[in-house]
């Protein structure tokens, strides 16, 4: 466009020499004169070019050889702008290349790491990644899924890379702009669409008619919500980039469980989590070596010398047990050791746990708790009498309402036992 045209300064020759033949059209020289220079873009001395911005009202000139801007004709706007150069006016000009647009791209990575501790840098990489903005979005024994602000993704996969050494790294990038495009597209065409079945609705007067446009409104907004979700989750995925780290390691990572010489120990609570057995059995011999008061409402449906089984008509169990002593076996003891296996092991939350009397005067200790089994909420309680000889047992639970109706009916049984 401002290439030098070689025919300028021959035709200002040309026009000079008209201007000299006839004075009567002088008048129009001058105005042919200026317009040759606006649209030839001649380069020699006085001459200037003029173009209008693609995506503006602005226009511009370009500075004279002689360092001043061109005089305005009367058939150019006069919001122009001088400019000093070429480059000046071309960088006026906006960048319609695609591939220098700036790209939408939704960022994957799932780096494999070998570690000494597996929890440990599971810890480590999320409170990185929380610090930058972003969140766990999962979890399992070895491996982290995280979600990271998109500007940070590099940072959080150099914390990553630090927890140990790099066996496996996979980076990927995939490009969501021509998606991105036309969801808006669409989205913008249902809204105008929207807006044209408004502008009917508020014209329909037959019932009919305004029953069809509805209808049909109701489909274009249904729409207008979904693209906007899908929107909303693109837009999700490319401002959060996901970044998976899994761990290895050559050391044994299993904890050990504490277990503890006494069956009995870990069987505690073990039966709210299964039915009880369909078999009923009334032994004719008396129980002779742990005895308490059946509460109200009650039966005994087990007896042996060793255990008997009670229950209600609501499902709130009895079950009471001896179990052989060892020396040493005091009540702190065995205290101590029933309460921490029923919330490591059975996790039941233990929300009392007081010490009391029976009436023979032995020492006791019960724990009173609840447990999540399924949908329902339980409630469970132990009791745990030491002798030289013998350790005696007395669990109750039940579906938490029952079980809270019969719990002073229950403890008053507690305290009823009678050893031997």
């Amino acid at each position: 466009m401002f290439e030098k045209n070689e025919y300028s300064e021959q035709n200002l020759f040309n026009l000079q020499s008209i201007m000299k033949r006839s004075s009567g059209m002088r008048q129009f020289s001058v105005v042919f004169l200026l317009f040759i220079l606006f649209t030839t873009g001649c380069s020699g001395i006085g001459s200037a070019s003029m173009e209008k911005s693609d995506n503006s009202q602005d226009y511009y000139m370009l500075r004279s050889a002689s360092g001043t801007a061109a005089k305005q004709s009367p058939a150019v706007p006069s919001n122009y702008k001088v400019l000093e150069s070429q480059a000046d006016l071309l960088a006026q000009k906006p960048d319609l290349d695609p591939a220098r647009q700036e790209r939408l791209v939704v960022y994957n990575g799932v780096i494999n790491i070998v570690v000494e501790r597996i929890s440990d840098s599971i810890s480590m990489i999320e409170k990185a990644v929380v610090n930058m903005g972003g969140y766990m979005q999962e979890m399992t024994s070895n491996s982290i899924t995280l979600k990271v602000p998109a500007g940070k993704f590099q940072d959080a996969i150099a914390e990553a890379e630090k927890l140990g050494e790099v066996i496996k790294r996979d980076i990927k990038g995939t490009d969501v702009t021509e998606e991105m495009r036309d969801l808006n597209i669409r989205l913008q065409n249902a809204e105008q669409a929207r807006d044209k079945m408004l502008s009917l609705l508020e014209k329909a007067d037959a019932v009919e008619d305004t029953l069809k446009v509805e209808k049909e409104l109701e489909r274009i907004t249904e729409t207008i919500e979904l693209l906007k979700g899908k929107i909303s989750f693109l837009r999700n995925k490319i401002s959060y980039s996901t970044l998976t780290v899994q761990f290895n390691s050559p050391i044994p990572q299993e904890d050990f469980t504490f277990a503890a010489p006494f069956i009995w120990v870990h069987a505690l609570g073990s039966e709210l989590t299964r039915p009880a057995g369909s078999a009923a059995s009334q032994g004719s011999s008396v129980f002779n070596q742990s005895k308490f008061s059946l509460p109200d409402g009650y039966i005994k449906y087990f007896e042996n010398k060793k255990q008997t089984r009670a229950m209600s008509a609501d499902g709130v169990m009895i079950y009471v047990h001896k179990e052989k002593n060892y020396q040493g076996g005091n009540i702190d003891f065995w205290s101590s050791l029933v309460h921490r296996m029923l919330v490591e092991q059975k996790t039941i939350r233990i929300t009392k746990q007081p010490e009391l009397k029976l009436k023979n005067k032995k020492d006791a200790v019960m724990f009173v708790g609840s447990k999540q089994v399924g949908s329902k909420q339980y409630g469970y309680l132990a009791a745990i009498v030491p002798t030289k000889q013998n350790v005696y047992i007395f669990e109750a639970w039940g579906p938490m309402q029952e079980f809270e109706k019969d719990r002073v009916k229950l403890e008053e049984a507690v305290i009823s036992m009678r050893l031997n």
